[in-house]
């Protein structure tokens, strides 16, 4: 009986040494929903990116009907978070503006940022366009780098800095050779209220004259 009672407790020590094993490798996949839900984020980031590219060289080198051109600036448009970048640029000073003001500053905003990409990326001089690789950062945005030929004749580096809205990913912010554009419009619209009595509407008309894609 004792030799019997032996083999059962043997077999049931396999058996929990058994499901226990079985069990380990569900414990090590656990991450892998949040790894692959990075991939995807950073793989939408890379192809915004890249329609981004694709767009400026559109509008810029072809020949199209003004309604055509401006389809694609306002799909371009879409890339952008005019929202973030506006609160970035003004802070309190846009909370405190009317819904009339923070409309019309976030669209001249978002405007002038997408006239600025046409110019640097849209030109016959912007080749080669090379998309490099994605990375995330603590806060869940993407980095996305890429280089592309300037005027000036040397090979640039621009850091896309993308994040989540809606089902996609958009930009917040790109660094130019190490340079945000975000951070420079934020100076320059200071500099601007300083000098116009903290006037936002008059700040998003001389935002508007500076377009070059009106």
């Amino acid at each position: 009986m004792r030799k019997v009672a032996s083999l059962r407790f043997l077999r049931v020590a396999c058996a929990i040494v058994a499901l226990a094993l079985s069990s380990a490798p569900n414990a090590q996949a656990a991450p892998q929903p949040a790894a692959a839900s990075v991939a995807s984020a950073e793989a939408k980031a890379t192809e915004a990116v890249g329609r981004i590219r694709q767009l400026a060289v559109e509008i810029e080198r072809e020949t199209a009907p003004r309604e055509v051109e401006r389809r694609k600036f306002n799909e371009l448009k879409t890339f952008i978070d005019g929202e973030a970048m506006a609160q970035f640029v003004l802070g309190e000073r846009l909370s405190a503006a009317s819904a009339a003001q923070r409309a019309a500053f976030v669209s001249a905003l978002s405007d002038l940022v997408v006239d600025g990409l046409i110019e640097r990326l849209g030109g016959a001089h912007a080749e080669p366009f090379e998309l490099g690789g994605a990375r995330p950062l603590d806060n869940g945005d993407i980095v996305v780098v890429s280089h592309v030929r300037f005027r000036d004749g040397h090979r640039g580096e621009l850091d896309w800095r993308l994040h989540a809205k809606g089902s996609g990913q958009v930009m917040v912010d790109v660094l130019v050779d190490g340079a945000s554009v975000a951070i420079g419009a934020r100076d320059q619209a200071a500099a601007e209220l300083t000098s116009n009595g903290g006037s936002i509407p008059s700040l998003t008309a001389s935002m508007r004259n500076r377009l070059r894609f009106k």
